[in-house]
């Protein structure tokens, strides 16, 4: 076989199935498949040879012996696979994810939101804080619904032509306080003891494990994410710029593929294959069904697969290894990660937070992420708000709204931009606060400096109000197979609660499942 002309078709269907082309110039049909777009041009001329009755034979043994023209069985499955490994690369390698809480939760590490979240789902377990008085420990988990969906039913998470209408765009996620303590009131029965006159009611500890935080992220505009038309656009233009580079790995990926396909013809399940699927394929060209005709087809075809792949087990593993080559590539890299990632991002997200001892909180937060320097790092931008959720007493001494929050954050990767062992970050946060930190005093309590005892759920006012700012320095070490580990330390002009200067350490790890997402691949 010509290597060139193998990855040539194998370019060219790329960038036809990249950016979703409805139909040919020539009037050939829609490119709307793999299949469809390998087998194009044989599916017509089967067609007109039927019409023309001129060697319609020949046309069909095309269609029915797949080891005959093995460069077109190669372009039915090969974009696939090349999209697959170049996705798994750089699903490892994007700065833009948020895995952890926002700024505003006990626990967080992530002064600045960022942009864009797994496609599958995201753990993080992380200690730190940045606004309150007192650190805490968090886990997150952080899921797409589309990916998660996707994952169920056992279909690809990230393909060229998948993803759910607004499900791939909706991100959930929930924090839990992992130390967060509390007490119990509970009545006595006596004393142990008759010289001892037992209390009624006593205060016992307990563990409040409970959720501290959920977040709903919608994402507004997202080129970075795989599934987005962008992306896939990106990635096939920059394919297509280099096509040399498909070309020398023509040899492997052929002498892999023909030692497969020669097992096939030696297969009595193949020879009756072709038997039972010769007549419908002639009745169909006669007629001048195109859509029948490939319809039958792709029927056909997907029965040849399974025949491969009990022949040869890891039959995709070789194709998928053999275009493996082209991740290697360091122009290649860089000129899909240029042409896919666009100029900004943006996102749209909502925090229901459950401070300790404080009213509950709702955060409206936008997200804009920026690509400054040639694309070589992350600037995302925050601008939100936060306004309590339950009901202002009367005669309270504060509204409704509690804060304004403006923040910035600078990701750089260090080293190969595909393929870099950390990344740092430097960010910068302020918060202008309407009035001091409302407080919750439960029943029972005593007015600070006093011996009259609260009434039910009564609230004050601690601290001060005001602006709040704190900067950050953070390294995170990227790990293999999605782990990463931020580290980083931050300061603080002051606190929610303590008007004094504030400096802190944080530290957590996340795990991000998108680098595993073709275990979920159905196959």
């Amino acid at each position: 076989m010509d290597s060139i002309r193998v990855f040539g078709n194998v370019a060219a269907c790329i960038l036809l199935l990249g950016l979703a082309a409805s139909a040919q110039s020539n009037g050939l049909i829609s490119c709307s498949t793999q299949v469809i777009c390998a087998y194009r041009t044989q599916l017509q001329k089967a067609v007109d040879a039927a019409a023309a009755k001129n060697r319609l034979d020949d046309q069909l043994q095309t269609l029915l012996a797949v080891e005959t023209f093995a460069d077109l069985y190669i372009v039915a499955h090969a974009p696939q696979s090349a999209f697959n490994n170049f996705v798994n690369a750089w699903e490892q390698a994007r700065v833009d994810k948020q895995a952890g809480p926002t700024a505003s939760s006990s626990g967080a590490t992530n002064l600045v939101s960022r942009p864009s979240t797994s496609e599958l789902i995201a753990l993080a377990l992380q200690a730190g804080a940045f606004t309150e008085a007192t650190n805490g420990s968090t886990a997150t988990f952080n899921g797409n619904l589309d990916g998660m969906f996707r994952a169920l039913v056992g279909v690809p998470v990230v393909c060229l032509d998948c993803g759910t209408l607004i499900l791939k765009d909706i991100n959930l996620a929930a924090t839990f306080d992992l130390n967060r303590g509390g007490t119990q009131t509970v009545s006595t029965s006596g004393s142990a003891t008759a010289a001892v006159t037992a209390p009624a009611m006593v205060l016992l500890p307990k563990s409040t494990r409970q959720l501290s935080v959920f977040t709903a992220r919608y994402n507004l505009y997202n080129p970075l994410d795989p599934r987005s038309k962008q992306f896939r656009a990106g990635w096939a233009k920059a394919l297509e710029a280099h096509r040399s580079e498909l070309e020398k790995v023509a040899s492997d990926l052929l002498a892999s593929i023909h030692a497969t396909l020669n097992n096939l013809v030696t297969n009595e399940a193949y020879s009756n294959l072709q038997k039972e699927y010769s007549d419908t394929l002639r009745a169909d060209a006669e007629k001048g069904s195109l859509d029948k005709l490939t319809q039958d087809f792709t029927s056909y075809l997907a029965q040849v697969d399974q025949l491969v792949r009990d022949i040869t087990p890891d039959f995709d593993n070789k194709v998928g290894l053999a275009m493996e080559a082209l991740a290697r590539y360091t122009a290649l890299n860089y000129e899909t990660v240029n042409q896919a990632r666009g100029k900004s991002q943006a996102t749209f997200e909502y925090n229901f937070s459950r401070p300790v001892m404080q009213p509950q909180t709702h955060d409206f937060r936008l997200i804009v992420g920026l690509h400054p320097f040639g694309g070589a790092g992350l600037l995302s931008l925050n601008g939100a708000a936060t306004i309590y959720g339950e009901a202002i007493p009367a005669g309270a001494h504060y509204q409704r709204l509690r804060d304004f929050q403006f923040s910035g954050q600078f990701d750089r990767p260090l080293g190969d931009r595909l393929n870099h062992p950390a990344t740092l970050t430097v960010a910068g946060y302020i918060q202008y606060r309407f009035d001091p930190t409302v407080i919750e005093i439960g029943p029972g309590n005593l007015i600070p400096g006093t011996n009259l005892t609260l009434a039910k759920d009564a609230k004050v006012l601690l601290g001060t109000k005001g602006t709040l700012a704190i900067a950050q320095a953070k390294i995170t070490i990227n790990g293999k197979s999605g782990v990463n580990i931020p580290i980083g330390v931050s300061w603080a002009n002051r606190t929610d609660l303590l008007n004094a200067t504030d400096v802190r350490g944080h530290i957590g790890i996340t795990y991000d499942f998108d680098s595993v997402t073709q275990l979920f691949n159905g196959r």
